[in-house]
């Protein structure tokens, strides 16, 4: 009801205006105006104007706009603008409505009006592809790449836009184009400090500026280009010999411009050579010509500012002169247009009240397919969080499942390679090692994957050094460097705090999986890794690490396929066949870490890597605990129990300790364990976690019932985090991930049953 009453007020009140109206009389008197006289000096045309007639007005027209322009003379362009373009469309001719939108959009730049001069640029591109015009589509990506070029943070975009528009002026043979693009790409190459890829469109510039017959202007900007180059790479003698050649070509010219950008580079050119005299007497010269442009670019804002506020008097004065002609000529007909609105409105009213009641309905049939989604939605995602518990449990089995096979492969062919026996066999067994690390690899890597995807990955703090970080990182590639003949250079910014305070697990897999690939992928080549510091605050340190490689490098197309699963990029210079998980890894963890990471690479030259991670700097008060020198001897005739229910994995534990002269006693179960514990003296129990009749966890916790000492450690197949509270919790003292490296097996016994550890187990016992 309160909408009813609304539209009646509304009715009410329009046929009251309408009423108001008839009695209202206007009396208007027309001025001769600026916009006529503009008119007067182009062919005369009419409503009934032919077609011919048309074109031959618009023709004017572009002639005169065009004059205008170059008499610097906007206000009149800018008044006639939108008539001029409403003509245009009706001549339809496509090449007069793009010049005189390029005229005005020109104008328009020369005011710094450059956001509508976009718009129009913008149109005619659309116009030219609709087309396929050619000619049309140069010239408006030339348009609009100048306004690229002189916004800021738009270099990338122009220089795309110039590369587009050389292939498009090759097609036409246009000569004069094609020298324009290659000297503005060289200008823009020049700006991002890339002098190679400047020299090369210096050359072809060179080439189109002898076709052209070498005209001045155009020689004074190329030599400026030439010696901005020899600038960048640190040649000033050949630098002031090309900025003298654009003096000597602008003197006594128009060329003010170029004149000046000749005397900046010659000063730059002198100051690199440290001919502080002769920067002087530059300075001096430039001065003067600066001083001169100055005060003509004060004059041509104000000239700006000024067309800009004429420009809208003028424009507001058209539309006042049309809307007095309209309101003489139609004064006769408002009435009853007026009328008619009123009743059509009345009309409008009464279909929108249709229209609501059917939308109401409308709207609640959807509400209930929206409740019904939303319940076949909830269903989903609770069928999507079942599939992922499955597959996490899925991973965490197969991860136990191959890894215990795989101790007993790489332990039994680690124990043969030392057998002086088996040295004819060599070959064979490292490749069968070779074989169970690479599964061990994989299975690794879709850990990493399975975890990072499910949010369980470590994320434990710790103080480390950056330097022995990375030398340890890079040592453990010392084989593989000298297999592929690679130089391996370190290279660490001085502003790099030496500790470091993060998750240094999560840094070193990164490190490893780059460094690896690059070792992989190049031969009698070099990787560098370099480690900058890009912002360094109170308690953080923003660090970029560039990980270089002079491999065979990779495709641009394919550049953006490296970070997807399971993706391997085919190199002819390699025979390399990995998971396609590295990379992906790689992505995973710098982005887990807040941190970006991109590629940058050129096909037979090589590959970059860069990534950047915000670090804390550790305090003083945060020591490194050194990891003590430790001697294999310690083992001799130590007494160690293996508790372990695969017979193979008790051969390769038994055969990998007794190399070190340790005694070996070997129980099935967790319950033979304790049988043999609480009958002999050992100084370690090595205790697997998923055994028959008795677990370890059961055993552990049964054991330090009446032994509180012994120091116990978990072998066990499945990742640490899985199970670490478990295992901690009921008195082991340490953990060992299997397939283990033989070495640091040792390490980790030894470090065990030193004095020091056993003295603290007493104590807390």
């Amino acid at each position: 009801m309160k909408f009813l009453n609304k539209t009646l007020i509304l009715v009410t009140c329009l046929i009251g205006l309408y009423s108001y109206s008839q009695e209202k009389a206007i009396d208007i008197d027309i001025n001769p105006s600026y916009f006529n006289s503009i008119i007067e000096k182009l062919p005369k045309i009419s409503k009934d104007s032919t077609s011919v007639e048309i074109t031959a007005h618009v023709q004017a027209m572009l002639e005169w706009m065009t004059e205008e322009h170059y008499k610097s003379s906007f206000v009149p362009i800018l008044i006639y603008a939108d008539k001029g373009l409403s003509l245009a469309k009706k001549s339809e001719n496509q090449n007069h409505i793009h010049d005189i939108r390029s005229v005005i959009g020109n104008t328009l730049i020369r005011i710094k009006d450059t956001v509508s001069a976009k718009k129009l640029f913008l149109k005619s591109l659309a116009e030219a592809e609709k087309n396929k015009d050619s000619s049309l589509l140069l010239r408006s990506k030339g348009n609009l790449a100048n306004i690229y070029y002189y916004t800021k943070g738009y270099k990338g975009r122009t220089i795309k836009a110039y590369l587009e528009n050389i292939e498009i002026a090759l097609k036409l043979k246009d000569t004069t184009r094609l020298f324009i693009l290659h000297h503005n790409l060289c200008r823009a190459f020049n700006e991002t400090q890339k002098p190679e890829r400047s020299a090369y469109h210096i050359e072809k510039t060179e080439h189109y500026l002898n076709l052209l017959g070498n005209p001045p202007h155009y020689q004074a900007s190329h030599f400026h280009n030439i010696g901005r180059m020899h600038l960048l790479l640190n040649q000033p003698n050949e630098a002031i010999e090309n900025f003298q050649k654009t003096i000597n070509l602008c003197k006594n010219t128009e060329f003010t411009d170029a004149l000046l950008e000749g005397y900046i580079g010659f000063k730059e050119a002198l100051a690199m050579k440290k001919d502080y005299k002769g920067v002087y007497e530059v300075a001096n010269i430039l001065e003067t010509y600066e001083e001169e442009k100055d005060k003509t670019e004060a004059k041509s804002i104000i000239e700006s500012v000024s067309a800009k506020l004429n420009v809208e008097r003028f424009k507001d004065q058209i539309k006042s002169e049309e809307l007095e002609k309209k309101l003489l000529v139609q004064e006769a007909e408002r009435k009853n247009i007026l009328l008619i609105l009123v009743v059509g409105i009345g009309l409008f009213l009464g279909v929108i009240l249709c229209v609501t009641y059917y939308a109401n309905k409308r709207r609640k049939v959807l509400v209930n397919d929206l409740q019904a989604k939303n319940k076949q939605y909830l269903l989903a995602k609770q069928e999507s969080d079942e599939l992922t518990k499955a597959k996490a449990k899925f991973f965490a089995t197969v991860s136990h499942e191959l890894r215990t096979p795989l101790y007993g492969v790489i332990g039994l062919s680690s124990i043969l390679l030392e057998t002086n026996e088996l040295k004819k066999h060599e070959t064979d067994l490292k490749s069968l090692k070779f074989s169970a690390n690479y599964l061990l690899a994989l299975i690794n890597d879709l850990l990493h994957i399975n975890k990072i995807e499910n949010n369980s990955f470590s994320d434990e703090e710790t103080t480390f050094n950056i330097i022995e970080l990375i030398n340890t990182i890079v040592s453990s590639f010392e084989y593989i460097r000298l297999q592929h003949q690679n130089k391996i250079k370190i290279n660490v910014d001085k502003k790099v705090p030496n500790l470091l305070k993060g998750n240094s697990v999560r840094l070193s897999q990164i490190l490893m999986n780059l460094i690896g690939n690059a070792c992989k992928f190049t031969e009698k080549g070099v990787i560098e890794l370099n480690i900058l510091t890009l912002e360094n605050l109170d308690n953080k340190v923003k660090l970029q690490f560039l990980v270089k490689d002079t491999g065979p490098g990779i495709e641009q197309n394919k550049i953006s396929q490296i970070f997807n699963e399971f993706t391997q990029i085919d190199s002819s210079s390699s025979n390399y066949q990995g998971t396609g998980l590295g990379l992906p890894i790689v992505k995973k963890l710098v982005e887990q870490a807040n941190g970006t990471i991109s590629v940058d690479s050129e096909l037979g030259k090589g590959t970059m890597f860069k990534f950047t991670l915000e670090i804390s700097i550790a305090s003083e008060s945060e020591q490194l605990t050194k990891t003590p020198i430790l001697d294999f001897k310690q083992l001799a005739e130590k007494r160690i129990l293996i508790v372990e229910d695969n017979r193979i994995n008790q051969t390769v534990t038994k055969r990998i300790l007794e190399n070190s002269d340790v005694i070996c006693d070997i129980a099935q179960n967790g319950e033979e364990a304790i049988t043999l514990v609480k009958n002999k003296e050992f100084d370690l129990i090595l205790m697997d976690i998923n055994m028959p009749v008795k677990n370890g966890i059961d055993a552990t916790k049964e054991i330090r019932t009446f032994n509180k000492f012994i120091p116990i450690i978990a072998l066990t197949a499945v990742e640490i985090e899985e199970q670490k509270y478990q295992i901690f919790d009921c008195g082991m003292n340490d953990v060992i991930l299997k397939p283990y490296d033989i070495d640091q097996f040792k390490k980790t016994i030894i470090a065990n049953i030193s004095p020091k550890e056993i003295d603290g187990l007493k104590k807390m016992a």
